[in-house]
Parts: structure tokens; C-alpha cells; sequence
């Protein structure tokens, strides 16, 4: 428990502000889909599982479009002109007859995955516009480029429906045979009454999909708002990022001054001004991870991409004929990985644009069978988006462990998509802490500000006591044992478990040294149930570097109530508590506390060195 009074003025604390933490932030999506889960379930209950409707007469079948009319029904355009229609079997049906285009038939002669199917949607599109209604498609080569990834037509349904045509092809086919079949020959009454039933559901999950699409679209339509989102971080109007780390969150886009008080609220709307300014935290993020160089970063880490792709490949036992999810897919590596192993199917989720750039990946690698992606984030997605998973797997980690707060939407999605007893990756996760003696740093970052060419800057050092500190940390430099202060179990941890107090105790090992400052590291554990081989990924300053590296959190002298002149003697027991709690104006940063207290028996209660210092993690 944190001191009062006159004890925290003893402590040297740097601020005066003390929040309460261990409370679970309200989730500013749980209403919104609260609602949609409502309406989808009384959707199940009323036609997926309304097995005991079937008595009902083909009357009652009739009027099925007008499914829940209190949401904005789905328009699907002609391919060839402006005529619209209510579902994509008739606009099909219309195009086949009035053009004599037969668009499910091409995509089966051709063979056509999804990726084609697209380019084919907006090929044809484009030529109508140029005025060509009479197209003659003998080849992908006719529309294989990859300006045809770009839709050509806002919101078109039809590019979100293409999943649901591959499964639906079956019935359109019956549907068209039936029509030129004698009367003898016709379907019975009875079966077409489930076939309609059949299609009334295919409909309506593609009426929920789309409001989904819908949704997203309308916070932002990809490639309008930005015409080339895959381009790299290096081009002009960007900043470039090190080579060696993830980026900062306020070092992407238009960047908001720490001075900014924006309350964090999920997918808030900002009004017309500041949305040109400055991104909310959520964007931010998104705008991170669409180049290429952060995930050419994290690629080359050895040790990051080994370890998943290690396990997943010496446990492909577990991967065969299972369901996955990816969260947070990226360049796609891990879905990559999952595939090879045997996955029957890998769900790849990410909200950044770079997703677009996977999806040709997994084309490339003739992966798209197997690998179906969803292009938003996992909090937007609903059963008819995904369906129960048995393995989850993430890159979730950032800095210090829980930089990005990523965990939070793999805890989202283990909730609501994993199957009971599945398997989590990572499935635990640690974190540790350190005390450091470092002058020559210390000199380096601080004591150069006090003479600049005769100039005394000394104000500018500030702030490399306020900022957690993200470098590789030597191993001399560490004088004590480090102390695992929190370890998650990913299979039933809770978003409230990660703002936290925690205890930790670091023995010293080596004497005389004065404390500048303390090291945080992480490990995470691929140890699914089953006694499978385990595997793990560790950040530590005594194993090889990774591009997490450590965070340092550097003393400010001010912070020390009392300091030991001498240095701590060996044997010192540095304890204390460390605290993480998201940022008030970004919830995707951290707060990293520190209390730390010195005990010995060479130790005077004269000469107890004691301090509390808070870092931003940003």
C-alpha cells in the first residue's frame, strides 16, 4: 500500500496526483455491441435454429427481405449499369440475362480465389465506366494487376459478398436449373421450401456482415482517404523510424502535443477540427502498423519470429485440420506459419491497412484457401465474421510487456471466439524487474545538457526522467538479482489484471554501487496443455537482443527521500512495489511506478535509501 502524508513527502515523490487503479475501464464498444449481439441472437433464435418453423407455409416465406427494417438495407449495383438490387443472387441473375455475363460461371471456369474475385469485380467496373459493356474474359491475365485491388465503386457490396458466393454457388446453380426443368422434373415443394429457408439465412448473414463493413467504412474508406496506404514510413511528410524499434505512438501522423487533453473513449468522434489535427489513439496505432518497415523490424528479430515459428511447426500436431485466428496478423507470418503446419482454416485480423499488402502475400504463397482475412478490429468482429476457434494466436507484446495494450483485444477474442479448452499462444507471460548502476549513461543523457558550447541546457534533461526509456541495457550494469514481478496466465487472465501493484525484492550482488535506475524485461510461453514441447521467448538483457530490447527507467535524484552517500553495500535488499496503469490521455501507453526501499545489516536507519518515481511508457 502506497504511503500518505507526511510518509510520501519522505518518499520524494514527483507528483502529487494519485489515481485509482484496479477497476476495469467501461468498454465503450459494450453497448453498441451489446445491442448487435442482441439482435443477432434473436436472429439464431428465430431462423438459423428455427428448425421447428418449418411447418410454416410459403406465405409466410414471402416478405423475408424485409428483415429487421430498422437497419439500412444492403443496394447491390449492376455490374453494367445503374440498376440496383436487394440481393446479389439478382443482380447476378440480371446480369446473366440482360448481358449475357455469366459471373459465377467465369469465376469457377477461371478458378478465381477471393483476391481474383476482386480484381475481376473492379476490372469489370472500370471498363463499364471507359464504356465497354461487352466484355469478353478468356484469362486472369486480363484483369491480373494490381490496381484492380482497388475498389472502383464506394461501398460495393459485391466485394463483401464474395466469401458468401463461394458457399452459396451450389444453391444459385439449383435455383437456375430449376427454372428450365419440365414440370416433372422440378424441384419438390417441400425442398424448396428449405432451399428458400436456406437463402433467406445466407442473406441475412450477408445483411449483418455488410453492416459491419458499413461500420467501418464510415470511419475510413480505405484507399480514399489515403490513395497509396502501403507506402513506406520513409516517404517525405513521415517521420523515419529507427530500424531497431516498434514505432512510438507519438511519433506517427499528425502528432498531438503532451499538452493535449483528449479523454480516450475507444472510437470516439472528434468534431471537424481537431479530426484533421490530430488522430485518436486507436488511429494512431492503425497508421503504425500500415508500412512496411516496422514489419520488416519485427520479422528480422530472430529470436521473436523463431520462437512462434519453432513451436507452431514442432507442434503442428496441434495445427492439424484445426481452426485459427490470428490477432493482429500483420505481414501475415504467423497465419503463414499456421497454414504450414496443417490449420484447416486460419482467420487473419488486423485493422491496419498493411493487411491488404498479406493478402497478396498469402496469394503469392497459394495460401488463400486456407487463410480468410477480416480487415478491422477484433472488437468489430461478430460470429458471422468468424466462427469458434480452437487456437488463438498473437504477437501481441510491446514495450515493457504492455505497451499498446494489444493484450486487451487477445483477451476480447479468447472470450468470444475460442472454443472451450482451446489453446492461447503465447499462454503465459512474465515480467521482471532490476536495479541498475549506470553513471556513464546517466552522462550521456543528462550531464551533457548542463554545458552545450558554453550554454547551460540543463532544463532539456527533464524529460529523460519523465519517459521510460526503451535501449539495450548491458549486463554490467545490472547489480542485483532480478525479481519476476507478474506472470499471466493468457488462458483466464482479465483485462482488469493488467493495471496492477505488484511486490518485488532484488538482492544486490555487487557493493558500493549507487542506484541509477531500474531495468523491465519480459518473457512469454508457448505451453499449451497435453505436455506438448513448450517453447520460450525471453527479452533479457543476458540473452540475445531482441527489438523490444528493455525498458530503462532512469532515477531522478529528486525522486530519492534519502540517498546512501557511500553507495549500498552488497547484500542490500532493494524491495518495493511496482505499479502499471494506463495513461489518462492514451490507453494504449503505460504509467510505470516504482517504490523501492533499502534493507541491510550494514544499514543504519540513518542511512535508508528510500524514493518513488513514475515513468510514461509512450
Amino acid at each position: 500500500m502506497w504511503m500518505e502524508g507526511g510518509n510520501r513527502r519522505r518518499l520524494g515523490l514527483c507528483d502529487n496526483e494519485s489515481r485509482e487503479i484496479g477497476k476495469e475501464r467501461p468498454d465503450p464498444m459494450a453497448s453498441k455491441w451489446s445491442r448487435y449481439e442482441a439482435e443477432d441472437n434473436d436472429y439464431l433464435e428465430d431462423n438459423v435454429n428455427g428448425e421447428e418453423n418449418d411447418s410454416l407455409d410459403l406465405e409466410e416465406e414471402q416478405g423475408w427481405e424485409d428483415v429487421e427494417p430498422d437497419v439500412e438495407k444492403v443496394v447491390y449495383k449492376s455490374l453494367f449499369d445503374e440498376k440496383k438490387f436487394q440481393d446479389v443472387h439478382s443482380m447476378l441473375q440480371y446480369c446473366l440475362a440482360t448481358y449475357h455475363f455469366d459471373f459465377i460461371g467465369l469465376r469457377v471456369e477461371l478458378r478465381l480465389d477471393f483476391l481474383e474475385s476482386i480484381k475481376l469485380v473492379n476490372y469489370i467496373r472500370a471498363e463499364v465506366i471507359r464504356g465497354n459493356t461487352t466484355l469478353k474474359i478468356t484469362s486472369k491475365q486480363t484483369f491480373n494487376d494490381d490496381k484492380y485491388l482497388q475498389p472502383v465503386l464506394e461501398d460495393d457490396a459485391l466485394l463483401f459478398s464474395l466469401d458468401d458466393l463461394e458457399t452459396s454457388n451450389e444453391l444459385f446453380d439449383s435455383q437456375q436449373r430449376s427454372s428450365s426443368n419440365t414440370k416433372e422434373n422440378q424441384i419438390p415443394a417441400d425442398e424448396m421450401v428449405n432451399l428458400r429457408r436456406k437463402l433467406q439465412r445466407t442473406v441475412d448473414a450477408v445483411k449483418d456482415r455488410f453492416r459491419y463493413m458499413r461500420t467501418q467504412l464510415k470511419m475510413r474508406t480505405v484507399f480514399q482517404a489515403d490513395p497509396d496506404p502501403f507506402r513506406s514510413f520513409s516517404d517525405p511528410g513521415i517521420p523515419v523510424l529507427s530500424s531497431l524499434h516498434r514505432p512510438s505512438l507519438s511519433t506517427i501522423g499528425n502528432f498531438r502535443s503532451h499538452t493535449d487533453q483528449v479523454s480516450v473513449s475507444g472510437w470516439r468522434s472528434l468534431n471537424s477540427s481537431s479530426r484533421s489535427n490530430r488522430l485518436d489513439d486507436d488511429e494512431h496505432y492503425k497508421q503504425a502498423y500500415s508500412g512496411i518497415d516496422i514489419h520488416e523490424t519485427m520479422i528480422k528479430d530472430a529470436v521473436r519470429t523463431n520462437a512462434y515459428k519453432d513451436f507452431i511447426y514442432n507442434n503442428a500436431h496441434l495445427f492439424e485440420g484445426k481452426t485459427v485466428m490470428d490477432v493482429g496478423c500483420g505481414s501475415g507470418i504467423l497465419s503463414l506459419f499456421c497454414a504450414k503446419a496443417g490449420a484447416k482454416t486460419v482467420y487473419a485480423v488486423d485493422q491496419s491497412d498493411i493487411i491488404y499488402k498479406a493478402m497478396e502475400v498469402v496469394h503469392d504463397c497459394k495460401l488463400s484457401d486456407i487463410i480468410k482475412f477480416r480487415h478491422g478490429s477484433i472488437e468489430q468482429m461478430t460470429e458471422w465474421d468468424i466462427p469458434k476457434v480452437d487456437i488463438i494466436v498473437s504477437e501481441w507484446m510491446g514495450y515493457a510487456l504492455l505497451y499498446e495494450s494489444m493484450l486487451d483485444s487477445v483477451i476480447l477474442a479468447r472470450d468470444r471466439f475460442l472454443k472451450p479448452n482451446g489453446i492461447v499462444l503465447p499462454s503465459h507471460a512474465s515480467l521482471f524487474i532490476a536495479p541498475l548502476h549506470d553513471p556513464q549513461y546517466h552522462a550521456q543523457k543528462v550531464d551533457f545538457w548542463s554545458d552545450v558550447h558554453g550554454f547551460n541546457m540543463s532544463a532539456m534533461a527533464k524529460q529523460a526522467y519523465r519517459d521510460a526509456i526503451v535501449r539495450t541495457v548491458g549486463p554490467p550494469t545490472i547489480i542485483g538479482k532480478e525479481y519476476k514481478f507478474l506472470e499471466l496466465d493468457l488462458r483466464t487472465c482479465r483485462k482488469i489484471d493488467l493495471e496492477f501493484y505488484a511486490y518485488y525484492n532484488c538482492k544486490l550482488k555487487d557493493g558500493s554501487a549507487s542506484l541509477s535506475g531500474f531495468a523491465v524485461w519480459f518473457d512469454v510461453v508457448f505451453a499449451p496443455p497435453g505436455g506438448s514441447k513448450s517453447e520460450t521467448m525471453t527479452t533479457s538483457p543476458f540473452q540475445p537482443v531482441t527489438h523490444w530490447e528493455q525498458a530503462y527507467l532512469m532515477i531522478n535524484p529528486e525522486c530519492k527521500g534519502k540517498t546512501l552517500s557511500g553507495g549500498l553495500p552488497v547484500g542490500t535488499e532493494l524491495r518495493g512495489t511496482v505499479r502499471y496503469a494506463k495513461r489518462e490521455d492514451n490507453e494504449r501507453e503505460v504509467d510505470i511506478r516504482v517504490k523501492w526501499e533499502a534493507y541491510g545489516h550494514e544499514l543504519g536507519e540513518e542511512e535508508e535509501e528510500v524514493g518513488e518515481q513514475e515513468w510514461a511508457m509512450r
